[in-house]
């Protein structure tokens, strides 16, 4: 007998609802930070799918597992951040200036990791999907055990120190090197499962990545603070922001995650009680007498308590110290905002919210056409030349995220709107950046190549 739909439900459902609408109305903060407000509402719905289908889930009946999981969902994902400061795959724009809302976006984001993952995959099992599902049974030599830590190592030294063609290996990396040790620990394990010859396990956290790649990218390309890639080769071609190859990547991170988070189980830092899925395996020790159980869990106890302790302290110091090399790195540009707009005079930056322009977008929506450049011209009292000299200008940093701070690497070549942009080649405007900033940050090919991209895709065929 199904039980009612969870209340939780019905508000995340109609959050999720909201939220679409108001992105589209730009309005905040749902503009700024629609991912989160995405994500947070689409895992609580499938939670409450779960629990109306079944009578359990994870939110309602292991909340202290969910709650364990987002921290941890943190973590895992600023490891794969912390490749990717040598990666270069992705980078992040349009982010908020304070460091404070930047980090909780960082953080608030990274924490939808795992619960979308872990919620998606027990949905599908839930719904039977792959549930009679039967391989061959496998049997787990400790040589084969070896091996596979040994190619997990190997993935993840290659894709660091080689990124531009062994990029890829850090998706597998961590399932060869973690599995393998998580089988040798009688812990969770997928080795287990193929060993038994039940890999549905697999097929679900294969699928669910698929599903939760989809969502990610989707919801990212309407977001106004979204990353964008720079996958080598595969950069010409892109559903979404995501370059049509890269979605095959999805799948294999679910997985990767599985294995990740059941390593960190091993040290007791997540509740070791109750799985994160319902009728995955369990520990053979569960079935001692109570008072048995009753003498080893005061001690069990204390270790846990003290592992979760330490393991929160090294947590958030790493996370810290990532946060920090992401801004640094990671982040391209910041949402460019009216009062920063350095080519245009302060008196005209205070004027220009009582005529209307509160920000750079509103000051290109609002002069598209000649009867409109005009009007605030001579409310401004300004050349009607030197405000579409203003407009071009914004328009070159609401760009793709071009931003302010790439803006007057640009000028000093003599590129000040769209136009010019669009017209250039991106080799040979990279050449030209690097002779002119031998010693400056200058932007990567990969992200001019978008640029001009950008450039040409927004100037009006004849």
């Amino acid at each position: 007998m199904r039980k009612a739909f969870p209340i939780h439900g019905v508000f995340a459902i109609l959050f999720l609802l909201l939220s679409e609408l108001l992105l589209f109305k730009k309005i905040e903060p749902f503009y700024g930070w629609f991912y989160p407000f995405a994500w947070w509402p689409y895992i609580f719905s499938v939670d409450a799918i779960i629990y109306w289908l079944k009578g359990n889930s994870l939110l309602v009946s292991r909340r202290k597992e969910f709650l364990l999981m987002i921290p941890w969902s943190i973590f895992i994902w600023v490891i794969f951040e912390t490749a990717n400061l040598s990666l270069k795959n992705w980078y992040y724009i349009n982010l908020p200036h304070s460091l404070i809302e930047r980090w909780m976006g960082y953080a608030v984001a990274y924490g939808t990791v795992l619960p979308g993952l872990f919620e998606t995959t027990e949905l599908l099992e839930t719904l039977g999907a792959f549930k009679s599902s039967r391989g061959r049974r496998m049997k787990i030599t400790n040589r084969l055990l070896v091996i596979l830590i040994a190619l997990g190592v190997s993935c993840l030294t290659l894709s660091v120190l080689v990124p531009r063609y062994f990029f890829l290996l850090i998706w597998v990396g961590f399932t060869f090197l973690l599995d393998p040790l998580n089988y040798w620990a009688r812990g969770r394990s997928l080795l287990k499962d193929i060993e038994e010859g039940n890999p549905g396990i697999v097929y679900r956290l294969l699928i669910a990545g698929l599903i939760c790649g989809l969502l990610w990218e989707f919801w990212n390309f309407w977001a106004l603070s979204k990353w964008v890639y720079t996958v080598p080769f595969f950069d010409r071609t892109k559903g979404f922001e995501m370059p049509f190859m890269g979605f095959l990547g999805f799948p294999p991170f679910a997985v990767e995650a599985y294995a990740m988070y059941n390593f960190i189980a091993l040290f007791h830092f997540t509740n070791p009680s109750p799985l994160p899925f319902e009728g995955w395996r369990r520990d053979e020790e569960g079935a001692t007498s109570c008072h048995a159980a009753e003498t080893v869990r005061r001690p069990g106890r204390v270790r846990a308590g003290m592992g979760f302790v330490l393991g929160i302290i090294l947590m958030v110091s790493f996370c810290g110290i990532i946060f920090h090399a992401i801004d640094l790195q990671t982040v391209d540009s910041f949402y460019p905002r009216l009062k920063d707009a350095y080519w245009i005079e302060p008196r005209y930056i205070e004027g220009l919210p009582r005529v209307g322009i509160a920000s750079l977008e509103d000051l290109v929506q609002k002069t598209k056409d000649k009867t409109e450049r005009d009007e605030l011209a001579l409310r401004l009292l300004i050349p009607r030349d030197e405000l579409i000299g203003w407009v071009e200008k914004a328009q070159l940093c609401l760009l793709r995220g071009l931003g302010i701070r790439n803006l007057p690497l640009l000028e000093r070549l003599g590129i000040t709107s769209v136009t010019d942009l669009a017209g250039k080649n991106p080799e040979r405007l990279h050449i030209r950046l690097m002779q002119a900033f031998p010693r400056g940050a200058v932007p990567s090919l990969a992200k001019i190549r978008i640029w001009v991209r950008e450039a040409r895709k927004s100037i009006p065929k004849a």
